[in-house]
């Protein structure tokens, strides 16, 4: 069996088999082979080794040594096992076939081109990156002389180098920037007049939130260029320092994303949902799977005021941020939110800029990636339905997940093993202290009566709760009996318009997946559509607005 050698030239050439290091022979050696792998392949013409080797001067013996040179290679090669021919006299010189032997060189162009072609993948680009860089073992060639060798080190170089570079922007784009820094500032100090190397140090630096460093960086190369060069930095550059001196490139992924909205101060009861929420919160990090709370109820029952309150309240169980998708699923007037677009501002937030974004289907697994091991909530708010969701679930047990929709998202309870908190109106004292907490103590006591009649007529929804008391508030001359008047004879409710109170018992009536129940249709495939027909035309129907909720919202009654 022939021995397969393994030629480096990304550092000193050197040749392996399988016994070790294989010996060549001296400098002329040395440089003949380096010219025959170079051109692998192809046919090396004689006088081009004589004029490698010896220069404009070459002895009248040199054609003769180059024979002795190739002779001597093909020697080694047999003595370590080497079976047929390696080296081939073709005229006018000689060829080295590589056939099953290795050459570093072509390998490493070969990881480069699959890392190119694997560009929308960056995690799998940058592991070819990684492999192909590891190949370089040193300075090339560094041990072989003559002008085509150091010419060939040289643009071998720039390969590497380049290759080093679209490996750092894909490692940019995937949030490394913190593992960067070192390593291009290094890359820097050894190049210093590479334009595009600066620019991605800056971009390391300040999406670090080394945002002086960063500028400091541009400073340096400018005068350096304008220096020894005469030229400023490129085009490309500059627009670069001037984004980030008006800091347009977003927040760096190391201040935490912190994007639920405000909390609000009017919040009252759901000790057991909370309870729920805190045992769940509690499990983050276990089990191998994400905690998912799923909060369901219908329109104005307060579930984000909930969901936004409890991730407020618990920031400190998330120190690598909080995550606010607005699905719009059960929305009047806008259309359901695509979770693919919901994906692409998402990475964005967690710092892959929007060029780097890969395509539909893979950022899924690229989001995936980025939470992996961050403990960071996700909230999901307004569902329509689990096919919305489901592109959006991470696979952490360290990222927790609160998902609010008015469908009970049978699907995802099935897939995910959840169990749904079923929102409904609040009981009537916390009803009369979310009034009362607008509206204020005097006003609310002057007419306990007429209080709990209001918030009879809203069924203790927090939505209509809470526009019913800023109406009150917004009129110090009005008394509660008064706005109890005014909601009556707009024929509220009590009229049974199908309004958000009886949708919510309705709703709150549908059966719910049980243990023990066999699996839904499409369970375990990828999600499409609920498979419960009786599902259809109820699941995605918006409540029509009562004429109490009209009126408050539009603000009529002054």
């Amino acid at each position: 069996m022939s021995t397969t050698l393994d030629f480096r030239m990304l550092g000193p050439l050197e040749v392996h088999a399988a016994g070790g290091q294989v010996r060549i022979g001296g400098p002329r050696q040395r440089i003949v082979l380096t010219m025959l792998l170079l051109n692998a392949g192809r046919v090396v013409s004689v006088d081009s080794l004589v004029e490698t080797v010896w220069g404009a001067r070459p002895p009248s013996s040199s054609r003769t040594q180059v024979a002795i040179c190739v002779s001597a290679l093909r020697k080694t090669f047999r003595s370590c096992g080497v079976h047929g021919t390696l080296i081939e006299t073709a005229a006018p010189g000689y060829v080295l076939h590589p056939g099953e032997h290795r050459i570093d060189t072509l390998v490493f162009e070969e990881l480069v081109a699959d890392a190119r072609a694997r560009a929308g993948d960056a995690a799998q680009a940058v592991r070819r990156y990684d492999e192909a860089l590891a190949l370089r073992r040193g300075p090339v060639l560094s041990n072989v002389g003559g002008v085509v060798p150091e010419q060939a080190a040289a643009q071998l170089e720039e390969r590497i180098l380049a290759a080093y570079e679209e490996q750092a922007e894909l490692r940019l784009g995937l949030g490394e920037q913190g593992a960067l820094v070192a390593g291009l500032a290094e890359a820097v100090e050894r190049h210093p007049l590479r334009d595009r190397l600066h620019g991605l140090l800056m971009m390391a630096q300040y999406r670090s939130g080394h945002r002086v460093a960063a500028l400091e960086t541009f400073v340096r190369w400018r005068r350096r260029s304008v220096e020894e060069l005469g030229l400023e930095p490129s085009v490309e550059l500059r627009r670069l320092h001037e984004r980030i001196l008006r800091d347009e490139d977003g927040p760096p992924v190391d201040r935490p994303p912190a994007q639920l909205p405000a909390a609000t101060r009017a919040f009252v009861g759901r000790d057991e949902a909370v309870a729920a929420l805190d045992r769940l919160g509690s499990r983050a990090g276990r089990d191998g799977v994400p905690p998912l709370g799923l909060l369901v109820g219908a329109g104005g029952v307060g579930k984000t005021a909930l969901a936004v309150w409890w991730g407020a309240r618990n920031a400190e169980l998330f120190p690598d941020g909080q995550l606010f998708v607005d699905l719009s699923g059960h929305d009047a007037h806008r259309s359901p939110a695509d979770p693919y677009t919901a994906l692409s501002h998402l990475l964005h937030s967690l710092g892959v800029p929007p060029e780097r974004v890969p395509s539909r289907e893979e950022r899924p697994a690229l989001f995936r990636t980025l939470v992996a091991d961050r403990r960071m909530l996700l909230v999901l708010d307004d569902a329509r339905n689990a096919a919305q969701v489901w592109p959006l679930m991470p696979n952490s047990a360290t990222c927790h997940v609160l998902v609010t929709s008015r469908d009970p998202l049978r699907e995802l309870v099935a897939r995910c093993g959840t169990v749904p908190l079923w929102l409904g109106g609040l009981r009537r004292h916390e009803a009369v202290d979310l009034v009362r907490g607008i509206v204020g103590p005097r006003r609310v006591s002057r007419d306990p009566d007429a209080v709990a009649q209001l918030v009879e007529l809203c069924e203790r929804l927090p939505g209509t709760l809470l526009a019913a008391a800023a109406h009150l508030a917004g009129r110090p001359h009005w008394d509660v009996p008064r706005m109890v008047r005014e909601l009556r004879h707009r024929g509220v409710w009590t009229a049974g318009d199908g309004g958000c109170a009886r949708d919510c018992r309705q709703r709150s009536a549908a059966p719910v997946p049980r243990a023990g129940r066999p699996p839904l249709p499409g369970v375990g495939r990828p999600v499409h559509s609920v498979g419960d027909p009786m599902e259809r035309g109820t699941r995605t129907r918006t409540p029509a607005p009562s004429g109490a909720a009209s009126w408050l919202a539009d603000g009529v009654g002054h």
